[in-house]
């Protein structure tokens, strides 16, 4: 029921998580990124708390492909999850249990995870892994480099809903980025029911930009 991508650049230790919904509030179950360790999302019939067991697993020095391995040993229902786990460093790994509803995918790529339920079709994890293209060679000097790098999440969302997208509608869409550690530049941003998310939400990423280059007044 959601459509979800996590990315990284390796060289400055960016992550980033962007989803989108035909639900109320995505951005409150779905995605989360921890500095330094690892983006996620948990999505379908969402468990919100494989969030924070992947990500302490990743803490601890697991692999991707062995922690996302576990979602059945700590989920009874994992069938009917959908589970994407992008490290700091290292490969990615996702989960789309066999009863998710279709159409249903995932596509694990070098620096990013694309993946989705109740979509049009694969043509939109298609088009969202083609829009990723902007990160490569992404400049992380800039003091609004967080902000930029959500924009371009933001970007693969509107892709993907342009291919079609969540099957039922839009409502609801989110992006999170963080740096390498603790204190650096984030972005944290929602939009929880609106006609059109993804255009408010890019909007909001804007303002967050403006903020980080210290053209908006401090409050």
């Amino acid at each position: 029921m959601t459509f979800t991508v996590l990315a990284r650049h390796p060289q400055s230790g960016l992550l980033g998580a962007a989803t989108a919904s035909r639900s109320l509030a995505v951005g409150n179950a779905v995605p989360d990124v921890r500095p330094g360790v690892g983006a996620v999302a948990s999505q379908a019939w969402t468990n919100r708390a494989l969030r924070g067991l992947l990500l302490d697993a990743t803490d601890a020095g697991s692999g991707a492909a062995a922690a996302i391995g576990r979602i059945p040993e700590w989920d009874a229902g994992a069938p009917l999850r959908q589970a994407l786990l992008l490290p700091a460093r290292g490969a990615g790994a996702a989960h789309t249990g066999a009863e998710t509803t279709p159409w249903t995918g995932h596509l694990v790529l070098e620096d990013a995870i694309v993946a989705g339920n109740l979509l049009a079709g694969p043509e939109v994890l298609d088009a969202m892994r083609d829009a990723l293209a902007p990160l490569r060679g992404f400049d992380a000097g800039s003091p609004d480099a967080a902000a930029r790098f959500a924009a371009v999440l933001v970007a693969v969302l509107a892709a993907g809903e342009s291919a079609g997208g969540d099957v039922r509608g839009r409502q609801s869409a989110a992006v999170l980025v963080a740096g390498a550690e603790e204190g650096d530049a984030t972005v944290d941003l929602r939009v929880d029911d609106h006609a059109d998310p993804l255009d408010d939400l890019a909007r909001l990423v804007e303002l967050r930009a403006a903020d980080l280059r210290g053209t908006v007044t401090a409050r």
